[in-house]
């Protein structure tokens, strides 16, 4: 395909021996085949890493580090990858069939556009899967993505060269990492968003960042501090209350 779009997926992991497989199978079954499938082992102590061989697929890569969190994991990911463009997958989440083939139509080869898509919230101890509207807009959104929470990592595609422009995920925000990568993103970058539920973000037993409360409250502290002049800039002082 002289127009085939090299695509790396990102997928940081931790002790994910049970959802390792069904999220790489959602990346491997993709009716737009993905150029390579990076999975950056944050140090896990389970079975994860055999879990990933098992499935024998020659594009993924597995790169291992200590443990050092999802944010590290992902930088050490995208320096490694190969592609021009970057889709990121955490190690519990899947896509729908036609997540990449959907999104690559609105690229047009720029380097300088961020694609991202709304999500099914599966929740399968309450036993309800809802659709969950991703905030943002399209176009020149630094404004809008200040104020609101912005697209998820699982949703997201955008060039390496971006992602190297605004130096890498900043790798001390506690909580809500994606919404502060977003910001950095839109400052240089249009969005796209399609309003349509492109992945499955998977609730389940384990350990996540979003059932931690404590760690939520301090991210959203954390990114509102560094960005806190340029919210008070767009949006005055009514929008950094609010």
């Amino acid at each position: 395909m002289d127009d085939y779009v090299k695509v790396s997926v990102v997928i940081p992991s931790y002790n994910r021996e049970k959802t390792i497989q069904a999220c790489l199978l959602s990346v491997i079954n993709q009716s737009y085949p993905p150029f390579e499938i990076i999975v950056v082992d944050d140090g896990s102590t389970d079975n994860t890493i055999l879990k990933i061989k098992e499935l024998g697929d020659q594009r993924i890569r597995i790169l291992k580090q200590q443990h050092k969190g999802a944010q590290a994991a992902r930088n050490y990911g995208i320096r490694g990858a190969r592609g021009d463009y970057i889709a990121f997958l955490d190690s519990d989440d899947e896509w729908l069939p036609d997540k990449l083939k959907i999104q690559v139509q609105y690229l047009e080869g720029r380097q300088d556009i961020v694609v991202y898509c709304d999500c099914y919230e599966v929740n399968r101890r309450k036993g309800y899967v809802r659709k969950r509207i991703t905030k943002g807009g399209n176009g020149n959104v630094y404004k809008e993505m200040l104020m609101n929470s912005g697209p998820t990592f699982l949703g997201m595609l955008c060039s390496k060269k971006a992602l190297i422009d605004i130096g890498l995920l900043d790798e001390n925000v506690p909580a809500h990492q994606e919404w502060e990568t977003a910001i950095r993103l839109s400052i240089d970058n249009e969005f796209v968003h399609i309003c349509e539920p492109l992945c499955k973000w998977n609730w389940h037993e384990g350990e996540t960042i979003s059932k931690d409360k404590t760690r939520g409250i301090k991210g959203y502290n954390y990114i509102v501090e560094k960005h806190k002049w340029q919210i008070l800039k767009q949006h005055g002082l009514q929008g950094l209350h609010k």
